[in-house]
Formats: C-alpha cells, structure tokens, sequence
C-alpha cells in the first residue's frame, strides 16, 4: 500500500498545483445549477398535468343545504367533479393576490364572505333575488369575484366559462327545487283561490247569483268555514298540483335541489374530484430557497458532473502515457493493479469532495433536504454518503476503463465525451425520468447514472415526512458499486502502458 500511497500523493500534487482549475471545477457546478434553477418552474421534472388548474379562495360563512357545508363548497365539488378540471384552494388572501399579480395564474375565484347567504336568498319569487343575466350569473349579486390576469385574457376567459358554467348548475337547481315547494304553501294556495275563477254551471247560477266564482271560495264552501278543514282542501289542491307537475315533467326530480338530483342523474363522484390545498412549491428568496424543482436539479447535476469527471481522469492517464510517464513505471516494481489504483484514488477523492461541495451548498443555498426532518444529521450521513461512495466509485471505474481503451486525448473526448453525454441523456440528468414516456422510463436503468438518480431522489426529493425507501437505496448501491468493480476489472484488462 506504500507504493500506492506514494503514487497518489503524486497525482494530489499535480491536482493541487492548479488551484484556479480545481476552484472551478467546485463551483461551476453549483453556478450551474444556481442559473438554471432560476429559470425553471415549479413544474419541472413533472409531466404537464393537462387539466385546467382553477384556484379559489374561500372566505364564504355561512352554510348551504346541509347544516356545516356552505354553498362555496358545493361549487368547489361541482367543479372538482368536472372532467378535466383541477381544483387548488389558497388559505391566504396575500397569496392570492401575488399569484395574479406574478401572472402564475390567469383568475383566481374569490368566494366572499356572504356567498351562501346571497344563494340561499335566490328565488324566482318577487321577494327573492334573481342572479342570471344572458349570458350566465351576475357575479356580484352572489358576492363572488374573479380576479384576472390582463396579460393572460384567452385562459382568463376559459375559467370564467367554467366557473359560470357550475354556478348555474348549483343555482338553477336550488331556485327550481325551491319554487316547485312553494306549491303547497298556504300563500300559495291563498293567491291561487284568488286568481282562480270557475265557471258556475247555469243551474247553479240562480243560486249563486253569479255566472263565475273563485277557487278560494269554494274551498271555503266545501269546508263549511271549518278553518282546520280549510287548511286540509289547501293541502290538497297543493299537493295535487304538485302531483300533476311531477307526472308532467317526470323525467325530472323537480323536488331536487342538485343537478344530479333534478336531472335524475349519477350522483357518484368522478376519479380524481378532489380539491387540493394550495402549496407554494416556488421557494422564497432571490434564489428561491426550498424550490420544489431542486429536488429534481440537485441530484441531476450532481450525478451529471460527478461523470464528467470521466473525460479529466481520461486526460490525465493519456497525457502521461504520451508523455513515457506510464512505461517508466514499468521498470518500478509496480503492477498494473498498483497503477490503476494510483491514478484512481485521487480522481475519486476529488469526485468525492465534487459531490458533498455540491450537497452541501445546496442544502445552504437551495434548502434541499438529505432525507426527512425527523432524522438527526448523523442518521442523514450515514445513508448519504454510501450513495455518494458508490456513485464515485462508478463514475472513477468507467474513467479507468476509457483511458485504459484511448490512445490519445482526442480518443478520450470522442470515447468519453460521447459516452457520457449519451449516459447522462437516457439515465435521467438532462430529461427527468417522469417527463419520459411510460414504456421508455425503465431504459434509464440500463445507465449507472439511472441508478445513482434513484438513490439520490429518495434522499433529496422527498417532502419533510418521506421516509425513503432502504431496499432502493440499497439495491442503487450495491449496483453501483458492482459496476465500479467491473469497470475496473475491465481497465485492469486492457491497460497498456507503451
């Protein structure tokens, strides 16, 4: 081991003699990732959800038609149940305001405080009050506003339509159900007994002294002025009336108070209606601390240039086979295992610092987690830096086995420049593997970047609660690790060192 040591405090020398070079060889990674976490939305590394996202604050009191469910809630179900709709509810009124003013979203729907109040007081009767207008609901008779993005007008006018759309089909039904009980109120029956005149069959009409006579005054006629018998024969011209226009409009429940039950159609609920609460996924801060997307980028970078670390440690060996450096070794007592691990020891030492730099500064710049809130950083390490090891130890192994196969650094920058890029493309790093096409996602594994990726993201891309998955974690490294070995086997077998 001796004479290995010797040979790596030789590389370590050559490394350190170019600071500026090992400088930025830490930093443009990180410079990297800093500018591109910049330009890149929430959205990234997740496959564009083709529903059009409505968001909606909720500031409704009151309670609709059953007793704790307010009406702005069954506006949410209505639209949560529409197909191809997605429903996202904002907790605060600041964060509303900044999601239309930042144009992130086109209109925002604001249910106001006396939202179910204002429907529960909508009628088709002369004291309730009328919403509708020609071309849907007026907004501010039911105190609801929808704030719009000026610069987004198209969208802006596609979730009005919708939203228009489910208000009618709450309200309409309401106002209908509402009327339709109003048949058998004794107002009803009253006013009804009085805009009601009968014909008097002219046998009668002596006695009568009259050709026509009210409904009402029958009634009372065949109630004998019994005020309790009264109210009966009141029912029952409700209720019969009730009855006829139930049978002549019997394909609809005009008892209903719901589009479903008024239509008589399915009430059963739509995959996926469900409204989701807002989360602000964006980060804080110029460089937008804590981003969702740096769950994504984090690993994909680090994972990126800890292999392109291949095409320096190619250089390295080249340049000293070319230079006679390797065939003078020959005639020290070294063998090719000896040599292999000389060269390679300092490469992975600089990909192991590369790589925790990266980590480290990204858990202080970016807020990425290394695994769950509830470990202690201890327990963190302990699970972080195998992964960080194995993925070197791959990386430095497919170095050796290209500069063992070049012959010239323009070899190792077609050989390994290829090779890499090609890698990093089909394992993950430059694509994410959940923009992919299903049937093609599992071709990532076929790339020792797909594997580190996989032990990366269960460490960095869970939420504060995620407990990663050890069996994956496991199985990442000892892949990883495999495939270090192999391509180290391999350099071993083809190195030569004329």
């Amino acid at each position: 081991m001796s004479i290995v040591w010797t040979l790596v405090k030789k590389e370590l020398r050559l490394v350190l003699r170019d600071p500026v070079a090992l400088l930025l060889l830490f930093v443009l990674p990180l410079l990297f990732i800093l500018v591109f976490g910049l330009f890149v939305g929430e959205g990234f590394g997740q496959k564009p959800d083709n529903r059009l996202r409505i968001m909606f604050l909720d500031l409704d009191g009151g309670s609709g038609l059953k007793a704790g469910e307010s009406w702005s809630q069954v506006v949410q179900r209505d639209l949560a149940e529409t197909a191809g709709i997605r429903i996202e509810q904002i907790e605060r009124r600041e964060d509303a305001e900044r999601l239309i003013r930042e144009h992130k979203q086109a209109a925002l729907l604001v249910f106001g405080p006396n939202f179910s109040e204002r429907i529960n007081h909508c009628s088709f009767l002369a004291d309730g009050l009328n919403p509708f207008h020609r071309d849907g609901v007026y907004l501010d008779k039911i105190d609801v506003q929808l704030w719009k993005d000026e610069k987004q007008p198209t969208t802006a006018a596609v979730i009005e339509q919708v939203v228009q759309v489910s208000l009618l089909r709450v309200i309409l039904p309401w106002m209908i159900g509402r009327a339709f009980e109003r048949l058998s109120d004794p107002e009803f029956i009253q006013l009804l007994g009085d805009k009601v005149n009968l014909p008097v069959p002219k046998q009668y009409q002596f006695l009568m002294r009259k050709e026509k006579i009210k409904l009402g005054e029958l009634l009372k006629m065949a109630s004998g002025g019994n005020p309790e018998e009264a109210q009966v024969y009141n029912k029952k011209v409700g209720d019969g009336v009730q009855a006829a226009l139930a049978e002549q409009f019997k394909k609809y429940n005009l008892r209903g108070k719901t589009w479903a039950s008024l239509t008589k159609s399915s009430e059963e609920a739509r995959e996926g209606a469900e409204v989701i609460q807002y989360k602000d996924r964006e980060g804080t801060g110029p460089l937008r601390y804590g981003g969702e997307h740096y769950k994504y980028l984090v690993p994909m970078f680090v994972v990126m240039f800890v292999f392109f670390l291949v095409l320096i440690a190619g250089w390295v060996f080249v340049a000293e086979r070319r230079q006679g450096t390797l065939r003078r070794l020959q005639a020290a007592p070294l063998t090719r295992v000896h040599i292999l691990l000389g060269k390679m020891v300092p490469c992975f030492a600089l990909s192991v610092g590369q790589t925790l730099f990266l980590l480290i500064a990204s858990r202080w710049l970016f807020g990425v987690r290394w695994g769950p809130d509830n470990w202690p950083l201890a327990e963190q390490l302990a699970w972080l830096l195998p992964v960080v090891l194995c993925t070197s130890l791959a990386a430095m192994g497919l170095a050796l086995w290209i500069a063992s196969v070049a012959r010239s650094e323009l070899q190792v920058a077609i050989y390994g420049g290829l090779l890499v890029l090609v890698l990093a493309v089909v394992g993950g790093c430059v694509l994410p593997r959940e923009m992919m096409p299903e049937n093609t996602q599992f071709i990532t594994l076929l790339t020792p970047q797909g594997w580190a990726l996989d032990a990366y993201r269960e460490l960095l891309g869970g939420s504060e609660n995620y407990q990663p998955n050890a069996a994956i974690l496991l199985r990442s490294c000892g892949v990883l690790a495999a495939l270090g070995a192999l391509s180290f086997g391999l350099a071993g077998w083809f190195l030569r060192l004329d």
